[in-house]
């Protein structure tokens, strides 16, 4: 009597083992199945950009909003400028202002952000 009860707690509790013991494997495998993981196919990781203070902004800057911030020492990139589309935006003490104003900041301080692998500025920042 005692050995048939063993044998049908064996019977049990084997199919909940083995359950348990897969079934991490099959749920990542259902969840993950058509979905890559590489770094490429991650279209919505947020890009970041390289800020940099400059004391003595060298700016040249025409009025189609076109333009280039010179003298730019890179740690990670080996430019030594970089441009200023009309994409670019320009902010004073944290509120949106029209571009063109950032030629009024030419050799003063200002802190900006660009992309590193285009070279082209994202912002422009400075306090009043």
């Amino acid at each position: 009597m005692f050995k048939r009860v063993e044998i049908m707690r064996a019977f049990i509790l084997l199919p909940i083992t083995i359950a348990l013991l897969y079934s991490p494997s099959l749920l990542a495998g259902n969840l993950l199945h058509g979905k890559s993981l590489s770094r490429d196919a991650a279209s919505s990781e947020k890009k970041w950009y390289y800020g940099y203070e400059i004391a003595d902004l060298k700016i040249k800057l025409s009025s189609d909003g076109k333009g280039i911030i010179k003298d730019i020492v890179c740690e990670v990139c080996d430019f030594n400028f970089v441009k200023i589309t009309p994409k670019t935006v320009a902010r004073i003490s944290g509120v949106k202002t029209n571009l063109l104003r950032a030629r009024e900041r030419a050799g003063k301080e200002v802190y900006i952000e660009f992309d590193t692998d285009t070279a082209e500025v994202i912002t422009i920042n400075w306090a009043e």
